[in-house]
Formats: structure tokens, C-alpha cells, sequence
């Protein structure tokens, strides 16, 4: 047997037990709002919406529907995520790499707040392990120039990378460029890639076909949440020669609601109570007449007019972000939720009572210092590091795995509407692919060894 092989296996064994225990201990796993709404989609997919792709609904409705034990679909992500690991920490450990991979293994791949998320029914932790092993496999491929065997992973992680969150179709981008460039070096890899480039777009076409993605958008969303940002009350009043927003704005939202209603359910950290509060404005429900309107008068007038409310808002919200000041979901909610849906999961059916008081003591500790423990900034500086190398070194496979990832950054500070820091994991976990490349490179590795 192979030595990497050896070390996959090893590193599988690991985080299987770690994954496996963490999920017997908080059964059926951590859930919360999200898991409701995708659980009651796919209870009653014509009068419930969750908003999340279809990609996702399909994957629960596979893994969930006939038997509804909610532990199932949270026991494929948490092992798909614990292989896409292993085959990253193996392939470091097999490079002579191995304090890198011992302190991607402690600080990634066991991180409190990586398990948290890898072992919620939300698509966020699957999606940012996924987005790893793809830039990492593409990156193999790209340096040696063919596919291995396990470069097949390829297969399994690529729909969860492009079609799990919908900023995500962007990783379709580099395989297209990676098929590209290998056309001419190595058909048989090129018509690989090619091929499941096509079949996973088949996919994705079918799957929306069959059920129809009903989130709202990025585009309304920002649009309305900035615009009842520019309207909040500002003592000084400095600006008096115009208005801050177009009366046509104004106008078009107290058509539906009182301009009150707006002002006062408006948070500089989430946009969730001018939409779920019952007794908020709801502005999803706002007639598409009037959503026009407001889209149209924002780049027309209202953005200009309040630059610095607007970019302070975007900092805002990437830094609560970053530094995990958002909600989280309660390790405790699971029990509610399944009586909502009437699930047939048993709540800590294990009962370990002793073991979950200290994983979450555990948990707690580490969530204390979040802002030093939880933040993405290494894999951000790995990742702009990655590109600067990639521009002055004309490294193509650096920049074809840096380049989405900044597209993603760009969009997450731009569109963002809540401080949520799943949005914010994928930056966290992508030290898995450039902390070992860099050094490898660090090192004169070479790639086949």
C-alpha cells in the first residue's frame, strides 16, 4: 500500500471518529431556521419555499424523504467533508509537509466552528469543504498536466462547490479554463473535464426544471436593505441641498408600507427584520411595480448620493462577518425543530450528557476568542499572497485557483445583507489548498512526488 494512501486512510479514520462522535453526541445534529425551511420544502415543496437552490432541496429530498431521520443527509455531508479533507491532509503529509498538515488537521479540519457547520443542515459547511477540494484538485491537474485516480473526487465535489450556494456557479469558470488549457497537452484530461463540465450543467438545467429555485435574488435584496439604510435619521442633517433618497423611492415603498415601518426595523447587521418580523414591512411581498421603481432610482440617484453610508454599511457587514458577530444557531434548537416537522429522529437518542457538556464548554472557549480563532484573515492573506505570485511569477495554476476565489470576495463584501459568518467560512477553510501549495512551493517541492 501506497503511503499516501496509508496517511488517507489514517486521516479518514480520524475525522470519521472525530465527525462521527461530535454527531451521537448533538443528535441528530445542530439545527436551525434554515433546516426548518428546507425540511418543510421538502415535506410540501408547492406551498413551502426555503429560498435555498434546488441543488440543495434535491439533496435532502434524497437523503431525507421515505424514512425522515434528519441524521442522514447530516452523515453524508459530515463524510464527504471528512474525505475531501483527508485527501488534502494525505496528499500534504505525503510531501514531507507534515507540520502543515498536522496543524491544517488541528486548527481547519477539527476547528469548533468548521464541525458546527460541516454538521448543520445547512449547505454552507459542505460548501466550503467542497470549494476546497475542487480548487485543490484543479490545481493538481493543472501542475501535472493529467488526472489521477483520485482526481475523480472531482466528480462527487463539484456539484456541491457550483450548485449548493448560488454564488457558487462561478467555480464552473476554472474547470471550463482548466479544460481550455489542456486541450493540447493532454486530450484525454481535457475531454474529462469537458465532460463533466456539460454533464453537470445537464444536471443543474434538469434540477431547476423539475423545481424551479424561488430564492430572492442578490440584486432586490441589497437594493432595499441600503436604500432604508440611507434613510435613517441622521441628527446633523449636514446634506440639506437634496435629498438623500428620491422621493420617487419614498414614494414607491409607503405605497406598501409606512416609511416608519421601515425605519424602524432596520439593523446595520441584518436585514432579516425587514423581512421575517411579522409585524415589519416584509419588503419580499413588496409588488414588482414598486420593487422596479426602487431598483431603478437606486442607481439612478440614491447610491450616489450616499457613497460613504453605503461602503460603511458594506465594511460593516463583511467585519460582523469575519469576526462572528452574527447569530448562530442554538445546539439545543434541534428538539424544537423536529417537532415542527414531525421528524422521525430521536433527540440525543445516545444521551451522552457528560460528553456534550464538554464539547460545548469546548465550543463556548473557542467562541470567546472567535475573533482570533474563527477569522479568515490567514486564508485571505494566503489567498492574495497566492495571487500576487500567480500575477508576477505568470503562474497560471495559481491564478486559476486564486482568481474565483477573489470574484467570491468581491461579491460577498458588495452584496452581503447579513453578518452571517458562514457566509465568510469558505475564506476560512481555503488554507487547506494554499497554505501546502505555498509552501510547497516554499520548499521546491515537486508536485509528483
Amino acid at each position: 500500500m501506497k503511503a499516501q494512501t496509508k496517511s488517507f486512510l489514517a486521516f479518514l479514520a480520524l475525522l470519521t471518529a472525530i465527525y462521527g462522535f461530535w454527531l451521537m453526541v448533538f443528535w441528530p445534529g445542530v439545527l436551525g431556521q434554515d433546516s426548518i425551511a428546507i425540511l418543510l420544502e421538502v415535506n410540501d415543496p408547492i406551498n413551502q419555499a426555503s429560498g435555498k437552490p434546488a441543488f440543495w432541496y434535491f439533496f435532502v429530498k434524497l437523503f431525507y424523504s421515505g424514512h425522515e431521520h434528519v441524521e442522514a443527509p447530516i452523515g453524508v455531508i459530515m463524510l464527504l467533508s471528512a474525505i475531501i479533507q483527508s485527501r488534502i491532509l494525505s496528499w500534504t503529509w505525503s510531501r514531507g509537509l507534515k507540520k502543515t498538515a498536522i496543524f491544517l488537521f488541528v486548527f481547519i479540519c477539527t476547528a469548533p466552528q468548521a464541525i458546527f457547520f460541516i454538521g448543520t443542515l445547512y449547505p454552507d459547511g459542505v460548501y466550503s469543504i467542497a470549494i476546497a477540494g475542487l480548487l485543490f484538485e484543479l490545481w493538481i491537474i493543472s501542475e501535472s498536466k493529467k488526472i489521477s485516480k483520485t482526481s475523480l473526487l472531482l466528480i462527487l465535489v463539484l456539484p456541491f462547490a457550483a450548485f449548493s450556494r448560488p454564488n457558487g456557479i462561478i467555480f464552473l469558470v476554472p474547470v471550463a479554463v482548466l479544460a481550455f488549457w489542456l486541450w493540447k497537452k493532454n486530450r484525454r484530461a481535457s475531454v474529462f473535464l469537458t465532460t463533466l463540465l456539460a454533464f453537470n450543467c445537464l444536471l443543474i438545467g434538469v434540477i431547476n426544471s423539475a423545481h424551479p429555485n424561488r430564492s430572492h435574488g442578490s440584486l432586490y435584496p441589497l437594493v432595499i436593505y441600503e436604500t432604508v439604510n440611507f434613510l435613517q435619521p441622521r441628527p446633523m442633517n449636514l446634506w440639506v441641498a437634496s435629498p438623500r433618497v428620491s422621493q420617487k423611492t419614498v414614494d414607491a415603498m409607503e405605497r406598501y408600507k409606512p416609511l416608519q415601518v421601515y425605519l424602524e426595523n432596520y439593523d446595520r447587521d441584518y436585514w432579516d427584520p425587514l423581512v421575517f418580523k411579522l409585524d415589519g414591512p416584509q419588503v419580499l411581498n413588496i409588488p414588482r411595480s414598486e420593487k422596479n421603481i426602487i431598483i431603478r432610482e437606486f442607481f439612478r440617484y440614491n447610491l450616489w448620493r450616499n457613497i460613504p453610508a453605503f461602503l460603511s454599511s458594506r465594511v460593516n457587514i463583511f467585519l460582523t462577518s469575519a469576526f462572528a458577530q452574527g447569530g448562530l444557531p442554538s445546539h439545543t434548537y434541534a428538539e424544537h425543530v423536529i417537532k415542527i416537522i414531525k421528524s422521525e429522529s430521536e433527540y440525543r437518542i445516545f444521551k451522552f450528557t457528560d460528553a456534550e457538556k464538554l464539547l460545548f464548554n469546548e465550543f463556548e472557549a473557542s467562541y470567546n476568542i472567535r475573533w482570533l480563532l474563527w477569522t479568515p484573515f490567514l486564508g485571505l492573506a494566503l489567498l492574495f499572497i497566492a495571487m500576487r505570485d500567480g500575477i508576477t511569477k505568470c503562474n497560471k495554476s495559481l491564478l486559476l485557483i486564486s482568481t474565483p476565489m477573489i470574484v467570491q470576495l468581491g461579491g460577498i463584501f458588495i452584496f452581503s445583507i447579513a453578518g452571517e459568518y458562514r457566509y465568510i467560512l469558505p475564506f476560512f477553510t481555503i488554507t487547506l489548498v494554499f497554505l501546502p501549495i505555498l509552501q510547497m512551493k516554499k520548499h521546491g517541492i515537486h508536485t509528483k512526488k
